[in-house]
């Protein structure tokens, strides 16, 4: 025992460990006698002492340790045993304790594993028996979010001690239907379905099965139904401003009058209003938005009233829709008593009421006094974010008139202008209004700044152009002398530097989010600051920031005078000392001062909060400066912010505040960060008590309102996003209805189903149902169409059947991911027409034999009731794109899965098929409009023109202000569209006769349907990773030389593409890092190669505009200017274009510098990030037994998709016996050369579409199937692509049905292996579905290394060693020459990316062929390819 004592302890390195996460946990069941089902289970700490007891016998007492745990102090508890135990044995491990608490999947799995290694490596007691222990006892699985199940916990038939859960009130907020039990607490009674449920044991575990089962999923929607008509009668809560404002503002539909526009108030507001919101004001600190003039119909406008809170459940910062008030022209103060009376009349908590946000409303003074009545402490935060605008148009207005008139005559001139001169033009563009206001007083900051930096650009050419005016315009001439003089241009440059800061303001406010929030409040909190120190001495300005005295801006013996006063930097400097302009600095010294005492008095009355507040709430709610912030800070925060009204509240937060302190200390020590803004404060605030003083302060800031702040924005958040898909045109009715009951009820309904719905009725009796028939007209059968089409004429972007190329293809077979069994052939509809007769039908909506009456099968309709039906204008989600604007066209079949649509997209008209989580209304414009992309991708510009276009069409909108400008026009309508498309709004350009389907059948349950009782045959399981969202910060990449400077920052802290600080992964190809969304950019472009060999975009960022290519003939490599400039030096990119011939950093590591470092194993980190970016793990492959060498016989091969049967030639040269091999080819030249190179020892096969499962049994059974489908319609290189479910894509399936029939079942130990080969430049939704297929990740492998040829290949397969990284020894290097017949000479080692274009042989776009024969250059022969195409290959997988 000793000498066991005495032997050093083993802590191994899990990371060598490939043991999936089923093994692991059967591995732990098997040592410990348990029966877990996760590793997520094991977060008590129980199993963790037993298994150290069991590698240390007598290192844990057993008698401490709580097998029963069930609370996180019981856990704490047991591995505190287990970190003594680990001291004791000098183990130095850490244990992560909180992530093992929460049962975070990634934690839970490397811990235990690790455990797993850590006991074999040191246990020297293999009979340990844990029953048998002494003090042991079973081990309690702790419930998991996941867990689901029956609420009987029975394990091997031994019941086990679990943890109660009686029935609580808390339970009510997520289950509304969860009421208290007449049997007592151990039950659970559901309103809905009349049951009371056992929930004594599982609790809210067993709530959540019962939701989603198919009994209380029926009941419930009968019930919601019944409970809409039962509220018909009620007062509706909202004013009846509100229901006319959001019926004109959101309702698409045809149905007209005062119950339908109620009905649809209701079901969009939802069925917990007001009581929702009621409920937030009593718990959670909120704001209050008021939005004067808002159209709510002709001639009508309203003040919308929402709250905005942070919803801590969900981390989002969530904004609700209130009341509508009928606007009072010219009468604030009743405007804002009407404010104060419905916060009044809903009852909402003014206790919490922390912020109010009005807009540029004639009221909003006004109101925010009123609502100081309700509670003094409320914050006004307008002002905030409009300083900018107010502090520019304060210091212009003290600028001289020369300067206000010369900016007033310049726009005068351009707008009477009938020829535009394109200086003015690129100077005002389309910005021409009328206004009583100059020119210059009615646009924002920004754009102001913009038009001085512009001026100064085209200063000359302004002079040139006034100058050549004829000789009897004197208002040119004018105009001309004034530009002329060095005063006016040393003011507007002055004027420029000067505008800076509140341009770099505005401009932040503009691009934000709430990740965002803490950088716009630390920018507020430094413009006093910067803007102080430009013209007052240091004392001065320090006392200012404190007291706020204007007088002290006034004051003259506090200014800067001479070179110290801030004229705007060098160049303005550099201009003052010519000549011409000398005379001009004492005058221009004095101007500058007034407009700094303007703007810097201007800034100090528009910020709602001093500099220092700003600054603090700045810093605490950023994650990664909140330890920063002291005490004392706090405390000032919540005496000022009316969170702390007395000193022991004070110093509870002080308390609170030292609690948060050292636990995020502790936190950090231990290396878990990394959290964005709102996940971070939804942590912290899941550990503090409903009454905590930290908790109320921090949801106050987080209530703050977030730009951007335009209305139709913040109505979009509020209502936008509610789900009104339950309203129906049919469930509206008048009070004298509510009594009909539905029939489907009456009719199919079982006697119980009666009862439910009489229950829901809340007490009204039921009378006979009357059957009442209505003879419906043409044209009410044509508007009942679901998702009809008239003919509006032809449209930009969209295409009628007749004149398409895309026409309906035949009926094909469906393949499902887990079906082993064919699905029918979808066909065509009974009794249906074919031809052109039946496409007019279907785009007219009806057909001969339904013209009067609705029909609900309409071939390519939808009726999943997920909404977008066709002819619908919508945003939708691709793949690397922004949000993109298409049309809903009908399915090309008669039925569509559930939740997918087909869109045809405006300026490429490509189509796609989409699910309608990936798609939004085009009435969310504001929130899917993508500035940048507007201004950078011409087909974008194209789209958003063609689908305002048509949309303005539908509305009858018209602008022929443009008189055909297009450009100015294209800004109309982005400027209607951005406004609400008033006046009609969104229902203005909804398809003619739209309807739900889902509302044209309320009651109808989709589990009703054949489809929803078919189970897919289990496949094996693959989870997603945790792959957190990218959080949108945007980053600035010329910053990126200062910050790497930073103390304790190197360049892997931060992304190359970007310079963002989230890392995702390592730059696999240089020193430094990756963000999410740049490594979904760089996986999806780095084999992008252009016409002319060379990759499409930089090696290093996978962007850039402007390229150098690397001048090695064999290296198709380029580096964009900005990561020359700024990871290497500044100037690099001029100074290589002047070398001729340039080898890269890649052909020549010695040349980087700065910060740009070639990785020395960048070929292995190449495809360990190819390997699996596809977000999902799966179990590994099946392992077959080791055949003895004598035992081995010649292999059975099948090849689909042979092409020139290089995979004969590579088993072959790789020692392989082939005693048959297979090859399905339809190309009738690469079936002759394969016969003929190969001596007829190959058996070909036509197409494999013709393989059936009695071909595989007479020819097989085969040792190994190879393949690669056709990459066409999947490389993105193909801008016509049709991706994997379309076109040769498709063919994919057949690789996998085969695969399928080739399997061996589990019984049959037979080896059998595989492999199946494609492009790498596909969509990342293509590759996942490939590996969700296959069941496996691909590896990556470019061979360039070894063949004469790039070409970067997918790989998947059950191959044994296909991911070890690709080593070879120089024997190995083939060149392009070893390749060539006799007689030829090759004039390149490597030739680039060889596709089906016959100018990919040419090295360059217009370069030479690789191969000289008799002097003359030459095209690659097929034989020559075969052979470097088996080079390629045998660098690959096969050659493992």
């Amino acid at each position: 025992m000793q000498k066991m004592a005495d032997s050093p302890v083993v802590t191994p390195n899990s990371s060598r460990d490939k043991s999936s996460r089923f093994y692991v946990v059967s591995w732990i069941n098997r040592l410990l006698k348990t029966d877990f089902k996760d590793v997520q289970e094991m977060g008590s700490g129980a199993c963790q002492c037993q298994m150290m007891n069991c590698t240390f016998p007598g290192s844990v007492d057993l008698a401490k340790v709580k097998f029963d745990a069930q609370s996180k102090e019981d856990f704490k508890h047991n591995f505190s045993l287990l970190q003594d135990a680990f001291n004791q044995k000098g183990v130095t491990k850490t244990i992560p304790v909180d992530g093992l608490i929460e049962g975070d999947f990634k934690t839970c799995y490397e811990f235990m594993k690790w455990f797993k290694l850590f006991y074999t490596e040191n246990t020297k007691n293999k009979e340990y028996n844990p029953v048998k222990a002494p003090n042991s006892s079973n081990i309690n699985p702790i419930a998991t979010s996941s867990q689901s199940g029956s609420s009987d916990n029975e394990t091997n038939g031994t019941a086990k001690a679990t943890k109660s859960a009686p029935y609580t009130e808390k339970w009510k907020e997520d289950y509304d239907w969860a009421d208290w039990s007449l049997l007592g607490e151990q039950h659970t009674y559901c309103s809905v379905c009349h049951t009371n449920l056992a929930t004594y044991r599982r609790g809210i575990v067993e709530l959540q099965r019962h939701t989603e089962t198919n009994k209380h999923k029926k009941r419930a929607k009968l019930f919601q139904s019944s409970q809409r008509k039962s509220q018909v009668t009620k007062p509706f809560p909202c004013s009846d401003a509100a229901v006319r404002f959001i019926y004109n503002r959101w309702y698409t539909g045809s149905a007209k009058g005062k119950h339908v526009s109620r009905h649809f108030a209701r079901c969009k507001l939802g069925l917990k209003y007001p009581k929702d919101l009621v409920s937030v004001s009593k718990d959670t600190p909120y704001c209050v938005y008021i939005y004067e003039g808002l159209a709510a119909g002709n001639d009508d406008t309203v003040t919308a009233v929402l709250l905005g809170f942070f919803h801590s459940k969900s981390s989002v910062h969530r904004i609700r829709f209130l009341d509508a008030l009928q606007s009072v022209d010219g009468a604030g103060a009743e405007t804002a008593t009407a404010v104060v009376k419905a916060l009044k009349r809903f009852e909402l908590s003014t206790d919490n009421l922390a912020v109010c946000y009005s807009g540029d409303g004639e009221a909003s003074e006004q109101i925010c006094s009123h609502l100081r009545e309700l509670n003094p402490n409320i914050i006004a935060l307008g002002g905030l974010y409009t300083i900018a605008d107010a502090a520019y148009h304060a210091g212009v207005k003290e600028l001289p008139s020369q300067i206000q008139e010369l900016m007033v005559d310049l726009y005068a001139h351009y707008s009477s202008c009938s020829v535009k001169n394109d200086n003015l033009k690129a100077l005002f563009g389309s910005d021409i209004t009328k206004n009583s206001k100059p020119f210059y007083l009615s646009i924002s900051c920004l754009r102001f700044y913009q038009l001085i930096t512009k001026m100064l650009e085209i200063w000359s050419d302004l002079i040139l152009y006034f100058s050549s005016c004829p000789e009897g315009d004197e208002k040119a001439k004018l105009l001309c002398s004034q530009l002329k003089g060095p005063k006016v241009k040393a003011t507007f440059m002055s004027l420029e530097q000067a505008l800076k800061p509140l341009e770099k303001f505005q401009t932040q406010i503009q691009e934000s989010f709430w990740a965002n929030m803490p950088l716009i409040l630390e920018e507020a909190s430094m413009l006093l600051s910067t803007y102080t120190s430009c013209f007052l001495q240091h004392n001065a300005a320090t006392r200012y920031l404190k007291e706020h005295d204007a007088q002290i801006l006034k004051n003259k013996k506090f200014h800067l005078l001479g070179q110290d006063l801030s004229l705007g930097g060098k160049a303005v400097e550099d201009f003052l000392k010519t000549e011409e302009a000398a005379e001009v600095l004492p005058q221009l010294q004095e101007e500058l001062l007034l407009f700094y005492i303007a703007v810097t008095g201007c800034i100090a009355e528009e910020l709602p909060l001093s500099d220092t507040v700003l600054k603090n709430i700045s810093r605490l709610l950023n994650p990664e400066s909140s330890l920063k912030v002291t005490k004392i800070a706090v405390e000032e925060l919540g005496s000022k912010l009316g969170v702390c009204s007395s000193p022991e509240e004070v110093r509870q937060l002080e308390k609170e505040f030292s609690e948060y302190h050292l636990a995020e200390e502790e936190r950090s020590k231990k290396g878990v960060n990394g959290d964005t803004l709102e996940n971070h404060w939804t942590r912290v605030l899941e550990g503090t008590e409903p009454t905590s003083v930290f908790r109320k302060l921090i949801l106050t800031l987080l209530s703050f309102p977030c730009p951007p702040l335009d209305p139709q924005h913040i109505l979009s958040q509020a209502l936008d996003s509610n789900d009104a898909a339950s309203f129906s045109e049919s469930d509206t009715f008048t009070e004298s209805e509510h009594e009909i009951v539905s029939d489907s009820v009456l009719t199919n309904g079982s006697k119980k189903d009666l009862q439910v719905y009489a229950a829901g009725l809340n007490g009204f009796d039921l009378k006979p149902c009357v059957v009442r028939l209505i003879k419906m007209n043409d044209r009410d059968g044509m508007s009942m169409m679901n998702g009809s089409l008239s003919h509006e004429g032809s449209w930009r972007g969209g295409h009628s059947w007749e004149s398409s190329l895309r026409q309906k293809p035949q009926a094909r077979k469906v393949f499902q991911a887990g079906v082993g069994t064919w699905s029918k052939p979808i066909g065509l509809i009974k009794g249906r027409k074919s031809g052109q007769e039946s496409i007019d039908e279907e785009l007219e909506g009806t057909s001969p034999s339904s013209r009067t009456t609705p029909s609900r099968g309409q071939p390519g309709t939808y009726q999943d009731g997920k909404g977008f039906l066709i002819g619908e204008l919508v945003w939708g989600k691709l793949s690397g794109m922004s949000m993109w604007p298409g049309l809903v066209m009908p399915w090309k079949s008669k039925h569509s899965p559930p939740g997918m649509r087909r869109v045809e997209w405006f300026g490429d008209g490509m189509f796609s098929e989409v699910s309608t989580e990936r798609l939004k209304p085009f009435s969310f414009f504001t929130l899917c409009f993508s500035k940048n992309s507007f201004a950078s991708l011409p087909v974008y510009k194209d789209a958003i023109y063609q689908i305002c276009e048509l949309a303005a069409e539908r509305c009858g909108k018209s602008f022929a202000k443009a008189q055909g400008d297009k450009e100015r026009e294209l800004k109309m309508m982005v400027d209607w569209a951005s406004e609400g498309f008033l006046p009609t709004g969104p229902r203005g350009f909804a398809p003619p006769g739209k309807i739900d389907a889902k509302d044209s059948s309320p009651n109808q349950d989709p589990n009703d349907s054949p489809s929803s009782d078919y189970q897919p045959p289990p496949k094996r399981r693959y989870i997603f990773k945790n792959r957190p969202g990218a959080p949108n910060i945007s980053y600035s990449r010329k910053s990126l030389k200062e910050k790497v400077t930073e103390k304790g920052k190197t360049i892997e802290n931060f992304c190359l593409s970007c310079a963002s600080t989230e890392i995702d992964v390592q730059h696999p190809l240089f020193e430094g890092g990756l963000c999410l969304r740049c490594k979904e950019n760089f996986t999806e472009t780095l084999y992008r190669y252009d016409e002319d060999g060379y990759q499409s975009y930089c090696t290093v960022c996978c962007a850039g505009l402007e390229v150098i290519l690397c001048g090695n003939a064999s290296c198709c490599r380029c580096f964009c200017k900005d990561c020359l400039d700024i990871l290497v030096a500044e100037g690099t990119f001029d100074k290589l274009k002047d070398v001729d011939p340039w080898s890269c950093f890649m052909c020549e590591p010695s040349q980087c510098d700065g910060h740009l470092k070639l990785r020395p194993d960048w070929s292995v980190k190449v495809q360990d990030l190819f390997t699996n970016n596809s977000a999902m793990e799966f179990e590994p492959h099946r392992v077959y037994p080791s055949i003895p060498a004598d035992q081995r016989k010649p292999l059975k091969v099948l090849s689909l998709f042979d092409g020139i049967a290089t995979g004969y030639l590579v088993l072959k040269d790789l020692g392989f016996k082939i005693e048959r091999y297979i090859a399905s080819e339809i190309c009738d030249d690469s079936i002759v050369v394969g016969m003929i190179k190969h001596e007829g020892k190959i058996e070909y096969v036509n197409d494999v579409r013709t393989i059936t499962r009695k071909h595989l049994a007479e020819w097989g059974p085969f040792d190994l199937l190879i393949g690669g489908s056709p990459c066409n319609d999947l490389s993105m290189v193909n801008p016509l692509r049709k991706g994997l479910f379309e076109g040769t894509g498709r063919l994919f399936f057949e690789f996998y049905r085969i695969l399928t029939l080739l399997k061996p079942k589990e019984e049959d130990n037979r080896p059998f292996f595989w492999l199946f080969e494609n492009v790498v430049l596909m969509s990342a939704h293509d590759k996942t579905d490939i590996c969700r297929f296959l069941e496996c990740n691909p590896v990556l492998v470019d061979a360039v290394k070894v063949s004469p040829a790039h070409r970067a290949r997918y790989f998947w397969g059950n191959i044994p060693g296909m991911s070890r990284p690709l080593a070879t020894s120089l024997d190995d290097k083939v060149t392009l020459q070893d390749c060539l017949e006799v007689g030829r000479m090759a004039k390149f080692d490597k030739v680039r990316t060889i596709t089906t274009k016959s100018n990919s042989i040419r090295q360059g776009k217009m370069g030479p062929l690789p191969v000289s024969m008799n002097g003359k250059e030459d095209y690659l022969w097929c034989t020559e390819m075969e052979h470097a195409g088996a080079v390629l290959d045998r660098s690959g997988p096969a050659a493992e």
